[in-house]
């Protein structure tokens, strides 16, 4: 049996205009908030392929685009685009209430964003 959803607030309608991301931490796991329209999409904040930053890519009809390798992944299901062999993008329930942006954090929880390992050789 699934534990009951539990929404936390995250930001504000007013801040998170049509177009734009949002980077947001949920129980330390970092996430994108994306506004397309009057709808909010929640997912992991990292693309699944090279981790790239998902908050630097942009929204084109109801797909999110990497903008490190141009891969698109369905808002709806978190699918990626064909000829990709990815897994699929890390979708969570939204609630929009009295003008704030809340997120399931037990489906977060259940569920985390990967935490593959990526190297990094600049030796910052």
């Amino acid at each position: 049996m699934n534990p009951e959803p539990r929404f936390v607030v995250l930001t504000t309608l007013e801040h998170l205009p049509s177009g734009a991301f949002m980077r947001v931490m949920i129980d330390g796991y970092g996430l994108v908030l994306a506004r397309n329209g009057d709808t909010i999409y929640a997912c992991q904040g990292t693309c699944p392929h090279e981790k790239a930053d998902l908050a630097q890519g942009r929204i084109e009809g109801e797909r999110l685009v990497c903008p490190r390798h141009l891969a698109s992944f369905d808002l709806n299901d978190g699918h990626v685009s064909r000829g990709w062999k990815v897994d699929a993008l890390k979708l969570y329930p939204v609630r929009i209430e009295d003008g704030t942006v809340a997120v399931d954090a037990e489906a977060v929880r259940r569920n985390p964003p990967a935490s593959r390992k990526v190297w990094d050789f600049t030796g910052r």
